[in-house]
């Protein structure tokens, strides 16, 4: 039996919760929306679920695995853009003719818990927190080892410490881990999530506070959603960011989960840049005798995994004037070097080329990291935005690993001592779209 899970995608009344991870995977007591989903598909006798992302897809990947742990085969499929259910299911369902979950459960939109129609979540902060809230009662299933009522109304889960002068008001859920400093009080309508802590003196009411949030002494929190630093009214919808530390801050460092290059791929792009720099130079005086500008600006999408960007994300870099091949984008490692670039990815496309892409397919352009080579380089594509190139791109977008950038830089450098004549007509040669390759000059 199969069904297919759409995660949501962007929603901007609910965009402060999903700026710390995708809406599909934000903790609610405990676990993610998406996992409560897969147990709950798994108990209705589902062997293989599709699960549709368009936002941070590596990350949703990285969450649920292969779906071992409920008894499933589970396929994160990286989307453009959140597919409506109709959508979903002429394109997963209707070309498959394999045994499927009846309707409605055959394609499922995550804009709910399982079984709770009456509570949507991604309307509103104040539905979102109502949900939470509603979901109290399956706290107490079976599946969720450690977690136990501490006093009437008042769950708690492994490794939590509460200060013995701590108050707690019902209805109140402490994650895992969770420290509960003196003469706090928590309550009532509280969820406090995994890895909290929350100093003496604090109080919070009507409340959920995130994973891996540091709750000040004396900080009072009332009708909030609480992530970090970030802090949010759920009955107004106003946000802020908090600057003190001492009163909210995260308890870690959050991390970008698009691929950056690393400090050794920074430090060989520096010392590649200053080995090639007469080179370099060389062609730079060159262009400035025939009047030529040495250096070209350019602009880029800036690219965010799983998601295509706005076209109003740019990025400004630069590539030499009056030479072809390879030694044109030397400027480009200095963009290595600043963590924009890496060594392969997908190569900069600007605005213009990227209204010009024609289908999901095609879009998938926008959500892999920009690269100094790219998988056409190594295929010795003649045309940098040909239908080659663009299915190049979103083969790369979809299928990139480690194993894949070492083929397709040992490729490119084959290329361009065996084939340079391709990387000329990319520079050179006028192409049949009505755009420039990859990117638009600035004048």
């Amino acid at each position: 039996m199969k069904s297919v899970l759409i995660c949501p995608a962007e929603r901007p009344a609910l965009a402060k919760l999903a700026g710390s991870a995708p809406l599909a995977v934000v903790p609610i007591l405990g676990q993610s929306l998406l996992e409560y989903w897969l147990e709950h598909l798994a108990s209705l006798g589902a062997r293989e679920v599709q699960v549709l992302a368009a936002d941070r897809s590596e990350e949703v990947r990285a969450h649920v695995g292969d779906g071992a742990r409920w008894g499933l085969r589970v396929e994160v499929m990286p989307e453009v853009r959140e597919l409506t259910i109709s959508e979903a299911r002429a394109k997963y369902r209707e070309t498959s003719g394999e045994d499927w979950l009846p309707d409605p459960k055959d394609v499922v939109l995550l804009d709910q818990l399982p079984g709770m129609a009456s509570h949507t979540l991604l309307n509103s902060y104040g539905e979102w927190f109502a949900a939470v809230l509603a979901w109290f009662s399956h706290t107490a299933s079976p599946l969720r080892v450690g977690i136990h009522e501490i006093q009437p109304g008042v769950w708690a889960g492994l490794r939590t410490r509460i200060a013995p002068t701590a108050q707690l008001h019902a209805p109140c859920w402490l994650g895992q881990n969770v420290w509960i400093g003196p003469q706090a009080v928590i309550g009532p309508m509280v969820v406090v999530e995994d890895r909290v802590f929350v100093e003496s003196g604090a109080t919070i009411s009507h409340s959920v506070v995130g994973t891996e949030t540091f709750v000040g002494s004396l900080t009072d929190l009332r009708d909030s959603l609480a992530c970090g630093s970030t802090l949010v009214n759920w009955r107004t919808g106003s946000s802020l960011e908090l600057a003190d530390p001492l009163l909210l801050c995260p308890l870690h460092r959050r991390r970008t989960h698009l691929k950056r290059p690393n400090v050794m791929a920074r430090l060989a792009a520096l010392w590649l840049m200053v080995g090639t720099f007469p080179a370099a130079a060389c062609v730079m005086w060159r262009s400035k005798r025939r009047g030529r500008p040495a250096l070209r600006q350019k602009i880029a999408i800036c690219p965010r995994l799983g998601t295509a960007p706005s076209l109003n994300d740019e990025l400004i870099y630069y590539e030499l004037g009056s030479v072809s091949r390879w030694l044109r984008r030397w400027p480009q490692l200095w963009n290595i070097m600043r963590g924009e670039f890496t060594w392969v990815g997908n190569r900069p496309i600007s605005p213009e080329d990227a209204g010009a892409l024609r289908n999901d397919s095609e879009r998938l352009w926008l959500t892999a990291p920009i690269g100094l080579i790219s998988l056409a380089d190594a295929t010795g594509c003649a045309q940098a935005f040909s239908d080659e190139a663009r299915a190049h791109a979103s083969f790369y977008a979809v299928k990139a690993n480690w194993k894949l950038d070492c083929a397709i830089f040992a490729r490119a450098i084959a290329a361009s001592l065996f084939r340079t004549h391709h990387i000329e007509q990319e520079e050179e040669s006028p192409m049949p779209f009505p755009t420039r390759v990859l990117n638009r000059e600035v004048e």
